[in-house]
């Protein structure tokens, strides 16, 4: 059995519970027709904005379907391998990269809206 693939598959099946908790929560915060900023300037105000859906699904979403890569070619590799336990590294800090920079997005995204006085209480 190769434990560091259920271990890999592991974190990212956390990774993502913690993406779509967040993003679940903020969809009942920001109404409909709100534009998300998705791109900040280095002075912290929102350069890019995009619709509500496609924010809070974007890097979920991108996220999801780079761990569908890398289980797949998890599969590929034999089990007990330098290549494995590489793949695995890998797997890992980008689990836990994905979910940090989603939250760290996630909250800037909501303090601008908040100042801006679009979020529901």
């Amino acid at each position: 059995m190769n434990w560091l693939g259920i271990v890999g598959d592991a974190l990212w099946i956390v990774s993502l519970s913690i993406m779509a908790s967040a993003s679940h929560k903020a969809w009942g915060r920001v109404p409909a027709e709100t534009k998300m900023p998705l791109q900040f300037a280095r002075d912290g105000r929102a350069m890019m904005r995009i619709p509500r859906h496609i924010a809070l699904l974007l890097i979920p979403g991108l996220a999801f379907l780079l761990s569908l890569v890398l289980l797949w070619q998890n599969r590929e590799i034999p089990p007990g391998t330098p290549d494995a336990l590489v793949l695995f590294g890998i797997r890992a800090t980008l689990a836990g990269l994905f979910a940090l920079y989603h939250l760290r997005w996630l909250k800037a995204a909501l303090d601008q809206l908040d100042q801006e006085g679009a979020l529901r209480s």
